[in-house]
């Protein structure tokens, strides 16, 4: 698994997240989400549920927008059903698309304590970018 450090930006949330290949970053900016959200992940939330989760870039094909679609879809799936991404396997990932398989915990409010509403992955100060050693590194906000 890849690194994040969360940085400051006025009244959001910035995230630098960094991973050995675009799968590897694609998971861990899931998890560093996550973890901006919810207190005490991941113990206090445990996977029941394996589901297939395909992304496609929508705007335009690069792996900056694949990142925002990717983020976009597991924040919507969290609102809209209570789940929360546990284990993220991702089979593939290029700059049209991504498609993994993720473990998803349920999420109890009573239960489950939170950090942050996160409300979307923004595209100000968007960046994503292969680095020379094959790695990959992405700066993102977060609208809180």
């Amino acid at each position: 698994m890849g690194t994040y450090s969360a940085f400051d930006h006025t009244a959001d949330v910035g995230l630098a997240v960094r991973g050995e290949d675009l799968a590897d970053l694609l998971a861990t900016a899931a998890h560093a989400v996550f973890d901006q959200m919810l207190q005490d992940r991941p113990e206090s939330v445990a996977a029941t549920e394996t589901l297939q989760v395909r992304c496609d870039a929508a705007l335009a094909p690069d792996a900056a927008e694949v990142l925002v679609v990717w983020l976009q879809e597991l924040l919507v799936r969290f609102e809209t059903d209570g789940l929360v991404p546990m284990e993220v396997r991702v089979e593939e990932a290029t700059a049209e698309g991504v498609r993994a398989r993720v473990g998803f915990g349920r999420f109890d409010p009573v239960r489950h304590g939170t950090r942050l509403e996160v409300k979307a992955v923004t595209y100000h100060g968007l960046e994503v970018a292969e680095a020379p050693d094959g790695s990959w590194r992405a700066r993102f906000i977060l609208d809180v």
